[in-house]
């Protein structure tokens, strides 16, 4: 990687760091993920070096108008600024000439077809809990592989909060690396189901949602009330997963805590242990996050 020095070398002179972070600041991007991670001075210029390259490639991505004409070494493959363990790195991700259908690999249901414009570089990392969500991320996206379990996450916050757009851009980069994904409302999905009874194919949708590469399942508590789901659909589908190592990834109004609440009709005993075996199955093959703040309205 170049360092800042090697792009400066034309002038004779000490490098003026501060004419150098005006720089960054006047570009959209950088500016954004300085502000997003709270960067001091010092990493600003620690990191010179990596914004640099990044600005460099990215413009070299800009310009280009087929893979066949890319002139980044990493072939296909676009830069993206990282921050993670007080690190600022470059991270590539395919670009788009690099791309299988990746919308055919996530099966949709009651989601607007929006979500496949949600994009990891649009997330609003201001305050720790998107801070911590986004490492998270990250992570997942480094080391998950069919060989290698990670769980999944179960983000809790209030309506409004980003949940499902933070899902949704996650999953569309889980299905850039074909990965087959189901993206489902939940409350809807509850009412497919309980249709279903009559029809004959329900079994089939459980076992569609139980053996699929990855489940998200946005806004889990907000469906009427049913026992049945509760135990027989929910609580057999994430035993599998759970049993099979497959990603789940939940999203709610309520923390875990309070979901227990939700899926209970009384407090007599079975009740309280038909929910808590839900929940104990959650917090087994999930990470929670609770968004304690609103997004930015840009």
């Amino acid at each position: 990687m170049k360092k800042a020095e090697d792009y400066l070398k034309a002038f004779d002179k000490p490098i003026d760091y501060d004419q150098l972070i005006d720089e960054f600041m006047s570009d959209t991007i950088i500016k954004k993920f300085i502000m997003d991670h709270d960067l001091t001075r010092e990493q600003i210029i620690k990191a010179s070096h990596v914004f640099l390259t990044y600005k460099e490639e990215r413009e070299i991505c800009n310009q280009c108008e087929s893979i066949e004409e890319c002139r980044l070494k990493t072939t296909g493959f676009t830069p993206h600024l990282t921050y993670y363990n007080h690190r600022i790195q470059i991270e590539y991700s395919r670009c788009r000439y690099n791309q299988s259908n990746s919308a055919n690999n996530i099966n949709a249901l009651y989601i607007p077809k929006r979500i496949f414009e949600a994009s990891l570089e649009d997330l609003d990392l201001i305050g720790e809990s998107r801070k911590a969500i986004h490492r998270y991320i990250l992570e997942f996206l480094k080391k998950f592989d069919k060989n290698h379990f990670m769980k999944g996450m179960y983000i809790s916050g209030e309506y409004g909060s980003g949940k499902t757009y933070i899902l949704a851009a996650l999953a569309n980069e889980l299905a850039k690396e074909d990965y087959k994904i189901i993206f489902a409302y939940y409350p809807d999905l509850v009412r497919e189901l309980k249709s279903s009874i009559g029809t004959g194919d329900l079994e089939q949708k459980i076992r569609k949602l139980k053996s699929i590469d990855i489940l998200f399942l946005d806004d889990i508590g907000g469906e009427y009330f049913s026992k049945f789901i509760r135990d027989e659909v929910l609580g057999s589908i994430l035993q599998h997963r759970l049993l099979d190592n497959k990603p789940t990834f939940l999203s709610s109004n309520f923390k875990v805590d309070e979901l227990m609440k939700v899926i209970k009709d009384s407090d007599a005993r079975h009740e309280t242990v038909s929910a808590l075996r839900i929940i104990q199955r959650i917090r087994r093959m999930t990470q929670e996050f609770i968004l304690k703040d609103m997004p930015r309205i840009s």
